[in-house]
Order: C-alpha cells, then sequence, then structure tokens
C-alpha cells in the first residue's frame, strides 16, 4: 500500500513538473513569439487536411478502359440502359463567341454516357446565338435557348440555368460555362464517381491554363486559398459551414434538384455555383469535390491582371458584398500571409529578435512547402 501511494506521488509530481516546466516555457515566450507559434499551429490545422484532401480526391482515378456505367448505382432509380442516366450538361453563355464553339466540340467528344446539351443563348450581342445554332443543326445532341430578357428579380445567368433546367430531359444535369475544355472521358469518370458515393451534387475544379508564370502563381494561390477556405476534407461530412460549388462544373441530381426550386432561391446570388452547393448541403443532400486536372481545363482569365481582378471579385463576393467581412479577411490575410514574411526580414534587420520570429518564419516555411507539393 505505501509502495503504491508513494509510485502515485512519483507521477504526480511528474506530471507537476512538466506542468511547470511548459507553464514557464510559455511564459518565458514574448506575446510576439507566442503569437508567431499560434499563427503557425492555425495555419497546420487549417491546411494541411483540406490540401491533403485536394491532393488526394482527383478525379482522373476514375477513368478506366471501360466505356460502360453501371446505371443501377444510382439511389432510388432503375437501369435504363447500358450506357448510364441521361445527362443533361447546361450551358448558359453571353457573348461568348471566341470561347463556345471549342467548348461545344469538346463536349461532343464525349465517350460512354448518354447525353444532351442545352446551350442557352442569355441576351448575347455578339455572334454566340449563330454559332450555336450552327452546332445545333451540325449535331442532334445540341439543342438551343434564345433568351431575349431577363425578368427583373434575376441575375441573368441564374435565370438562364432555371430556365434551361424546366427542358431538360436527364436524370442528371451539368452546369457548366462556355468556355470549359472537356476531355472525351470526363463525363463517364465523374458521372461513375457520382453513381458510386450515391451523391446529389459534385463539383470539379479544373485545370487552370495560364499565359505566364505569375498567372501560374496567382492561381494556384487561389486554388489553396479556396481549399482551406472551404474546408474541402470535410464536404462530404453532414459539417454544414463545408460546402463548395465550382460554375465550371456543378452536377447535380435532377430530382433532388427540382424538389429545392432550382435556381429560384438562389435567383439573385452573384455566386450561384457556391450558393448552390450550400442549398443541396443546407438542405440534406450528399455533396462532393474533387479535383480534375487533365479532364476539365480552362483559361480563367485573360491576363495576369484579370487574374487579380477575378479573384478580388471573387473575394468581395464571398462575403456578400459586406465592408466588414472584407476587412475581416483583410485581416486574416494579413495574419497568415503578411506578418511571417514582414517579421522575419524585421530580424535580419535587427528590429525583431530571432526568438520572436521563429514562429513567424516556421509559417512562411509551411506556406512554400505546401506550395511546392501543390
Amino acid at each position: 500500500m505505501v509502495r503504491s501511494l508513494q509510485t502515485v506521488y512519483e507521477i504526480v509530481a511528474t506530471d507537476q513538473a512538466g506542468y511547470c516546466w511548459t507553464i514557464g516555457l510559455v511564459g518565458s515566450m514574448s506575446l510576439m513569439s507566442l503569437g508567431g507559434w499560434l499563427v503557425f499551429a492555425s495555419a497546420v490545422l487549417a491546411a494541411v487536411p483540406p490540401l491533403a484532401a485536394l491532393k488526394r480526391k482527383r478525379l482522373v482515378r476514375y477513368v478506366s478502359s471501360s466505356a460502360v456505367i453501371d446505371s443501377g448505382r444510382l439511389a432510388g432509380t432503375s437501369v435504363e440502359d447500358e450506357r448510364g442516366p441521361l445527362v443533361s450538361v447546361i450551358i448558359p453563355a453571353r457573348n461568348e463567341a471566341e470561347k463556345i464553339a471549342d467548348c461545344f466540340r469538346s463536349l461532343l467528344r464525349s465517350e460512354g454516357v448518354t447525353f444532351e446539351i442545352l446551350a442557352v443563348n442569355d441576351r448575347s450581342e455578339d455572334a454566340t446565338g449563330e454559332l450555336m445554332d450552327a452546332a445545333a443543326r451540325a449535331d442532334a445532341r445540341l439543342r438551343v435557348i434564345h433568351l431575349r430578357e431577363c425578368p427583373a428579380d434575376w441575375l441573368g445567368k441564374n435565370h438562364a440555368m432555371h430556365r434551361a433546367s424546366l427542358e431538360a430531359r436527364g436524370r442528371l444535369l451539368l452546369f457548366t460555362d462556355g468556355d470549359i475544355l472537356y476531355e472525351p472521358q470526363t463525363l463517364l469518370a465523374a458521372v461513375r464517381y457520382f453513381q458510386q458515393h450515391q451523391l446529389q451534387h459534385m463539383c470539379l475544379l479544373p485545370e487552370m491554363i495560364c499565359g505566364s508564370l505569375l498567372e501560374s502563381v496567382m492561381t494556384t494561390f487561389f486554388g489553396m486559398s479556396f481549399a482551406i477556405g472551404t474546408q474541402l476534407h470535410l464536404i462530404r461530412t453532414r459539417f454544414p459551414l463545408a460546402y463548395a460549388g465550382v460554375g465550371a462544373f456543378n452536377l447535380v441530381e435532377a430530382d433532388f434538384y427540382r424538389r429545392l426550386g432550382g435556381h429560384q432561391p438562389i435567383r439573385l446570388d452573384v455566386l450561384d455555383d457556391v450558393k448552390l452547393g450550400k442549398l443541396i448541403k443546407c438542405r440534406g443532400g450528399r455533396s462532393d469535390f474533387l479535383l480534375a486536372d487533365g479532364l476539365l481545363s480552362v483559361r480563367w482569365q485573360p491576363s495576369l491582371w484579370g487574374v487579380v481582378t477575378g479573384l478580388e471579385k471573387n473575394a468581395f463576393a464571398s462575403v456578400n458584398y459586406s465592408l466588414r467581412g472584407m476587412l475581416f479577411l483583410t485581416l486574416l490575410f494579413s495574419v497568415f500571409f503578411v506578418l511571417p514574411v514582414a517579421l522575419p526580414l524585421l530580424s535580419l534587420a535587427g528590429r525583431v529578435s530571432p526568438e520572436d520570429a521563429a514562429g513567424w518564419l516556421a509559417t512562411v516555411v509551411l506556406w512554400h512547402v505546401l506550395f511546392a507539393w501543390l
């Protein structure tokens, strides 16, 4: 008994010593040093899981030599034919004459899946409508809807997609943009994944075609920010704040989409793609997100300045055009990206001690490693 009590006393004494050592270590740190290590720890927890998921979840893994889909895997449906459920591809376009023909050609080469294309000419002022009509005459799988006006309580693109969904015949609806390029196996792989995981919504992040090294850096940074901000690894879970949508590729189950009211609940949302993902997630739908490098591509912006302004627009829209929300995003950016660079530089200049700058420098190294990893 005495021996047992002595053992317990030794354990407690050891724990107390360790606790006191930890408290002493933290107490000896300056606020700047402690802040640096807290930022580093927060960056690890916030960034590593979603970026690991982004690297792991790639649609190309679902491409195989088989050209037939198991259509019976779609929950609550019967087998229609050996090529799986009909997919209605909805493409809203306004003044997309330079790119729309290439998009059509890439989609019409799709293999292993039955599909129709509903191209919506949303009040275009260039040759978009004529190019759509010409493509429809050449291939019966493509139908054209010409819109002359937009209701006052709708945004144009949202109205165009909703209008096309009313005429779509497919059990799956794919909302995509007129500048996206598809590989022949993209639809097949996407539908296979959608069925196997019994989803109601799935979005793909396309490969960004860049015209310069700086554009590549900016778009990679955007991809990192998107993955971290949406916490991609949690999208498959029931966590309500983890959701995503991508205008390049939003695949939805038609019946579930229509039960939500289509695009009507988000008719005035600028970020229609993201808000569609949020709507489906909040109403109990199963959603997922994958990287589609090698299968889906887009030249997102025509120049480096276009990338910068595009990021600015999306950032402002992501906080619902709230000045307070934008200030909060700016604060987060400063804490996690600006200070980790500035403080080690001040340390080199002798303005900050190396101990105070260590955690901030570790954060810089972390971002560089993650960036190179992507």
